[in-house]
Order: C-alpha cells, then structure tokens, then sequence
C-alpha cells in the first residue's frame, strides 16, 4: 500500500490510499474461496463444483466489498501512524478506482482537533465577574437564606451563559468542515426521528413549523457550530487552567447514583463522564476568576 497526505482548509486532511493490483488479488482470492466454500451447486457437494460453475453463483459485489473492508481499516491505522494523525472523526471515504486487474486507490477524509486562539479570554472574564460583585438594591444581601441561594444560583447561571457568548466572539476556532457537517446530520436526524414517534411526517413538521428544508438545515447548522466550538473553547481553557479530572472524581459522581441501571451506565461511559465533569469545573473556574 501506498500512502499521500494533503493538508485541507482548518485541521482537516487527505490521505490517498493505492493498493497494487497483486496486493488486491491476494486477499480477492482468499475472500473468494470463502464464499466458495459456502456455494451450493446441484450436482455437486457444498465447495467442490467446477469453480466456473462457482463464479456463476458468486456475487462480485460482495466479494469486493468484503475485499475492501478487509483492505481499508489496517492500510488506514497504518498510515494515520506513518503521518501522526489523530483523527476525531471517522473518515469519509471515495473510491477512486476498483477495477479488476488495475491498481485501487481510495481518498479518505477526516479532520484532527482544531486549533484554537483563546486571544484575551481571562481579561474579558474578569470583567464580568467584576460587573457582578457590585452591589444593587435586591442583592442577595437582601434576602433571607432561602431566597438567597436562588438568587446566587440564577446570577451564577447568567454569569456563565454571558461568558460562554463572550468566549465564542473573541476565541477562533476554525471548524472541519467535514465535524460541522457530520454533527448538524445528528441533530436533524435526531429531529427526524422524534417528528415520527410524534406521529407526524417530516413535511407536515415543515409546514406546522413554517419553515423549509433549507432553512432547518441552517438552523442545525449554526446550534451544530457554536456547540461545537464551544466544546474546543472550553477543552483549550481546561488546559490553560490546568484543570484536572481524577478516577476519584469519576468514582465519587457514580457512587453517588443509587439506581443500578444508571450506575452502571455511568460506569459504561466513564470517560464521557470525566469530560463533562471537566467542562463543568472549568465554567465554575471562569465564573471565579
């Protein structure tokens, strides 16, 4: 196999896979005795027809689909290494050419995590901080116990809502376009699916909700962007702040679930668990700064 990187737009890339025709047939003619094995010809035991008899009840098709699939996943492991690339994607793949007796060659794109500018993040922050340490009549100050841990939760929520806005006009990420695509699908897929269960075709969720097909797709698209972007923002300050997840941090928040179902889906998904811990601790850091 031979491999060629090409860089695209952001942290996307390119890598074009050529596997020589010899290379091909070797694992084309493993592949096809398998099936073999498995054919029935009358006249003849399971496997042991004449193999032009054989080739007539083989489906082609099949066979250099599972010839791909056995070809792909360990010529692109090997070339992701030989190029230390560290996709957050799985690659979109294009065949460029199959046909038998020529060599094959594939394109596969995905995109590595992108860079991004924090500029001047912890300023901006501490001026909204600082904005809400002044004192104004209704303070929590004001209040009695009860009402003042309301109050000191709803400032809190909107101190972060405003920070997170902030962080996403001075911060720059440039997303792949290929993580910004993928991501939108989910959430229309996602509306796809619920606009079933409710009993109503995709047209008629349109028509009630007075919008286009385009003009949902927008929409998705720009909630996929700042969702997205959001997600780097804060994964890049958690570095800059050093902020830390423990597998004691981890073991607490399951420990703490009582219920055995979602106990152990939490363990199932413990990494999921430190990341939105992580992204947690670190709003609650900006909110101090």
């Amino acid at each position: 196999m031979i491999s060629a990187l090409t860089r695209l737009p952001g942290s996307s890339f390119e890598l074009t896979l050529t596997f020589p025709w010899p290379e091909v047939k070797k694992i084309y003619d493993v592949v096809f005795a398998e099936v073999a094995a498995e054919i029935e010809v009358e006249g003849f035991r399971k496997g042991k027809a004449p193999e032009n008899l054989i080739a007539q009840k083989v489906d082609k098709s099949k066979v250099y689909g599972e010839v791909v699939n056995r070809l792909l996943p360990e010529a692109y492991s090997k070339a992701l290494d030989e190029y230390k690339l560290k996709p957050i994607i799985s690659p979109k793949i294009q065949i460029v050419s199959g046909e038998e007796g020529k060599d094959w060659q594939f394109k596969a794109v995905a995109a590595e995590r992108p860079q991004v500018v924090l500029d001047n993040y912890r300023e901006m922050v501490k001026g909204i901080n600082a904005k809400g340490k002044i004192w104004t009549p209704g303070s929590t100050q004001d209040l009695n116990p009860q009402e003042d841990e309301k109050k000191k939760a709803e400032d809190q929520s909107r101190k972060i809502s405003e920070i997170v806005q902030k962080l996403l006009e001075i911060c720059k990420v440039e997303l792949p376009e290929l993580l910004a695509e993928s991501e939108t699908n989910k959430l229309v897929t996602q509306l796809v699916d619920d606009v079933r269960q409710a009993g109503l075709t995709f047209e008629q969720y349109l028509q009630s909700s007075g919008q286009t097909a385009e003009q949902l797709q927008q929409k998705y698209r720009q909630q996929a962007e700042a969702a997205l972007k959001m997600e780097f923002i804060l994964e890049a300050i958690a570095d800059d702040l050093d902020i830390r997840i423990t597998q004691q941090d981890v073991e607490s928040v399951i420990n703490k679930e009582t219920d055995p179902e979602k106990k152990k889906a939490l363990t199932a998904q413990s990494y999921l668990l430190a990341s939105i811990l992580r992204r947690e601790q670190t709003l609650t850091k900006l909110a101090n700064l």
